[in-house]
Parts: C-alpha cells; structure tokens; sequence
C-alpha cells in the first residue's frame, strides 16, 4: 500500500471520527426516536466508519433503514454487522436478524432465542433483540410485531432497568403499540435517571399530545427547554403545537425563540415563522424573513406570496401587485393558490388596472376554493356600485345561497340586493322579485321603515297605470297592490314626521287613494289628517282638501297621476333610492 493510499484511508477515518464525536450515540437514540431517519442514518453511518467493529451502530444503523423503509439496505448494513466481529455474542442477534430481514421467519426466531442466551449478559445485545421487532414489518402484515418488541425489551429492562437505551427503545414500542400508559412509565423512568436530558421529557409531551392530554403536552414541552434551552426538536414541538392549536400570537413567539435559538434550525422552521409573522400582522418582520429565505434558497419563491399579502393588507397596492405579478409569472399552474388569485383580483380592482378583469378573478378564486363563499359579497358590492344590477343580483343570490337569510344581520346586504334587483331591467320580473326580497327585509327588521318602504314601492309597479284607468275607471279599483306595504311603513315611519317627510307623503298619497276608491271611510279620514301633517306646500295642501271634499260623492273617480290630488304610487325617496 503506498503512502498516499494510507494517507487517504488515514484522513478518512480521521474525517469520520470528527463526525462521530459531532455527533454522538445519545443524538443517535434521539434521532431514532423522533423518527428522523436521515439524520440517524449519518450518525450511526459516522460511528461504524469510526469504529468498524460497533455491531451495536450497525444494527441501529439497520433499523433506521427500515424506518425510511429501505428494507434492502437495512440487510446489507445487517450482514455487516455480523462480519464486523462474527465471534461477538451479539453477532448472533446480527445473523438472526439477517434471516429476519430475508423473511426467514422461523430460522430467525430459534437464532433469537440463541442469541438471547449468548447476550444473556450483553444489555445492549438485549435491547437489539428486542428492537429487531420494533422496526420489521413480518411480510402480509401492515405493521411490526410491537408485542412481541415489548416483551423482549422488558426482559432487557429487568436485566438492567438502570439502562436508559433500553427503557427509551421499551418506551417507543408502547408508544408504537398506542398503549400510552406503560410508553409514560418507561420515558417517566428514563427521564428520572436522567434530569437533564431534555429527549424523555419531549417523548412524553409526544406520549400525552397523542392522548389528547395537551395541559401535560405543555408541562413536558417546557421541561424539556428548561434543561436544554436550545433543543431544537423541544422547541419545533412547542411551537408546532402552539400553530396548530391557532394560539397565533404564542406561536410566533415560539418559532422566534427556535429560529434564535435552535441549535438545529431548518428552513421550514424560518418558512413557518414568516407565515406566524404574516398571521400576526407583523409585515415588516415577514418582509425581511421571506428576502432572508430566498437568499438561501431561491426555489422558495412562493413564499414572497406573504410579502406581497402583507404589503395588500397595509394597502401598498402598487407594490404588492408587483410582488404578486412576479411570482404568478414564475408559479406553475399546479402551485397557483385559491388566496393567489383571490389578491390578484383585489389588486386588479385596487390599482384601478381591470376592474371587470379583476372581478373575474374573484369569481375564480371561489370556483378554485368553495369554502371562500363570502367572497360572492364582495363582488356582488362590488357590481352594485357600478350600477351592474343584474350581475350584483347574482353573486348576491350566490352569497345568500350559502349565508341563509334567516338572521337580521343580513337584512342590509339583503336590502342592496333588493335595490339591484329592483333596478335590472333587463329581468322582466324585476320588480315582483325585488318585492320579495325588500318583504324579506321587512320581516327581519320590522322596525326599520326601508324594507316595508320598497317592498311597497316594488309592488306598486304592478297598478295599472294612470292611462289604464283612465281608459277604464272600473281599473281603479285593482289598485293597491303596495297597500299593506305602506299601511306598516306610516306605522314605522310616523314616529319622524321630519326625517321621513317625502316618503310619508308619497304613502299617504298612495293609501288615501286605495281608501278613496273602496270608499272605506274610516280609514280614509284619518289618512288624509296625516297627510296634511306632512305636507307643507299650500298648494298640494289644497288639493288633498279637495280630495277630502270629493269622498262619497257621485264624481267620476280620480284617475292616478302627478300632482296631491291624483295620488299615485311613490316615485322616489328612501335611503338607497335612484330615480
């Protein structure tokens, strides 16, 4: 061998060794754990190359392939194993494993029992016994043979019960198994021999989450930072438990002290505290994470999706657009969100860029994410306040599809769809419709004048017309449709005479003449009283006497038209009104 090539396999092991002491056993068990494969894979690869005779590495080693689910690495590293040190006791546990993994079921169990009275003195032999079961899925079953695992580990444990390997992997198979009870008692007993590793406290948080014990989650949790402020799987659980359970603010300070602090923190933990950022209301702070991570990692573009929500909700319209149009540019379809196009619509409408281009997004983002429904509000405001009736009239319809017009809260957005539907005359129905809804708002909120006030005024558009009743007197008496309407809204609205001065004179107007005509006296008198409290003109005062003077007598009946005393139905007024 010449010197360069000792010299390499030299470095090489020297390279190795500096890893494995980086990186220890304890981190190793921790890893195995915490079910983080890849990481366990390089520290117990890092061990077996600084020690090619550590079967205990190699075995572990085995198990973290199967835990990844490369169940032919995990023989190739089995059968290494077994010729690191072939007359070591626990070179028995690695051939037994070795037909275990060759599903040699019943080889690998009498080489087990063999091995068991080989390693009857070799802890660590015991334990990888026992874990050989924890992580081997035997073929036509779904999962390990995690009885089995526990009791051969619980003979490890009463061998040694001081063994805290033993009662963490014991600790594991219960957790595995769902028997939450003994998975605490082994973690509670490796935490007591030793207080200040923080891995037994965070698997029983782990142990009372999955138990929906969340107070003790939190004890635990906490413990386990207590001990080792910069643990970073501690600190990634509390805050991951803190996200989810939507405690935002807790959250944020939560991924803050891991990004801070974590001796192990990823770009994930950075992704999930911009969005903590973005949920908080902290832009500024999101901003420069979000620049931070793209630094690191441009492929992340799609995070600047939080800048430009951010920069939308602070109304930098101008440059949340560019932010968004940049990255919608660079998305593929597939990575396109519902909230993308729901903003991108906004900002169409905001930067006064497309707004009829920018409404048609908005409806895109629902049709993309139907829990979004409210957005059809929106829109329907949205075309109302451009006089698109008939188009405000259907997202309204949409919305109330899924909002229910049972709740008085709902009465004013009811109102404007009463308004736009009254005023698309491109329905033929319009005005019966907009009764139906304006009697909706009535019946919600009957102490508000507006809904009896147009559900009337709706309604009158089915009177004949004057010139009907001119051409046919006997029409006249057809006349009333908004009656009952305008009987309620003098009721309501009499109580300000001032206030409600136009409306009141146009109702009086129109119910004076329906008691005119049908000659109900008792109720004509009074009308008329009222009538004459509102009015102001002289003029019109006049003519409402004339009106008066005119009941019961044998005259030709008035015909409705302009003027006090040709009541007709009312043309105008209201608040909201468009004439």
């Amino acid at each position: 061998m010449t010197n360069l090539v000792r010299k390499t396999f030299l470095l090489i092991a020297v390279v190795y060794a500096q890893v494995a002491a980086a990186q220890t056993r304890a981190d190793g068990l921790a890893a195995m754990q915490l079910e983080e494969w890849d990481k366990a894979i390089n520290i117990y690869t890092a061990l077996t190359k600084a020690d090619p005779t550590d079967q205990d590495a190699f075995l572990t080693l085995s198990n973290a392939y199967l835990g990844k689910g490369d169940k032919k690495k995990a023989l190739e590293i089995a059968e290494a194993a077994f010729s690191a040190k072939p007359d070591d006791p626990m070179a028995f546990v690695a051939n037994a494993k070795v037909l275990q993994l060759k599903d040699n079921t019943s080889a690998a169990s009498e080489q087990f029992d063999r091995a068991a009275k080989k390693a009857k003195k070799s802890i660590n032999a015991l334990r990888q016994i026992g874990e050989c079961f924890t992580y081997y899925t035997p073929p036509g079953s779904k999962r390990p043979d995690l009885t089995r695992a526990a009791d051969l580990l619980k003979a490890a444990v009463e061998y040694n019960s001081k063994d805290v390997p033993s009662l963490m992997a014991l600790g594991y198979a219960y957790k595995e198994q769902g028997n939450g009870g003994f998975a605490a008692t082994n973690y509670e007993q490796a935490e007591t021999l030793e207080p200040k590793n923080p891995l037994p406290k965070l698997m029983l948080a782990k142990v009372y989450k999955a138990a929906k014990i969340f107070d003790k989650f939190e004890v635990y949790v906490n413990k386990a930072i207590e001990v080792a402020p910069n643990y970073s799987p501690a600190l990634r659980a509390k805050a991951e438990y803190l996200f989810f359970a939507h405690r935002w603010e807790e959250a944020m300070k939560a991924y803050d002290n891991l990004v801070k602090n974590g001796t192990e923190v990823t770009i994930e933990d950075e992704m999930q505290l911009a969005n903590c950022y973005y949920i908080n209301h902290k832009c500024k702070e999101c901003s420069e994470l979000v620049e931070k991570i793209l630094q690191k990692d441009p492929s992340k573009n799609y995070l600047r999706r939080l800048k430009a929500y951010c920069d939308y909700d602070n109304a930098q319209y101008e440059e949340a657009y560019k932010i968004l149009k940049e990255l919608l540019d660079k998305l593929p379809a597939d990575k396109v969100l519902a909230s993308d196009i729901y903003h991108w619509g906004e900002l169409l409408i905001k930067t006064k860029r497309d707004t009829l281009e920018g409404l048609r997004m908005l409806k895109k983002s629902i049709a993309m994410d139907s829990a979004t429904w409210t957005v059809h509000l929106e829109i329907a405001k949205m075309y109302y306040s451009r006089r698109m009736n008939c188009e405000a009239v259907e997202e309204y319809g949409m919305y109330f599809d899924s909002a229910g017009t049972t709740e008085p809260k709902v009465a004013q957005d009811l109102y404007f769809m009463g308004l736009s539907q009254y005023f698309c005359t491109a329905d033929t129905q319009n005005y019966a419709k907009a009764e139906k809804i304006f009697a909706k708002v009535a019946e919600l909120v009957p102490s508000a004048g507006i809904g009896w006030f147009w559900a009337a005024k709706s309604a009158s558009k089915s009177d004949p017309t004057p010139e009907q009743i001119a051409e046919d007197p006997d029409k006249a008496k057809q006349y009333g449709k908004a009656r009952t309407y305008y009987e309620e809204f003098v009721k309501v609205a009499g109580t300000d005479k001032v206030k409600n001065q136009k409306d009141l004179i146009s109702a009086y107007q129109y119910i004076a003449y329906c008691y005119f005509v049908n000659n109900e006296a008792d109720k004509f008198f009074p009308a008329i009283e009222k009538w004459l409290e509102v009015e102001t003109d002289p003029e019109a005062q006049k003519s409402i006497m004339e009106m008066k003077d005119a009941f019961g007598k044998d005259t030709e009946p008035i015909t409705p038209g302009p003027g006090a005393t040709t009541p007709v139905a009312p043309n105008g007024g209201g608040k909201g009104s468009k004439n």
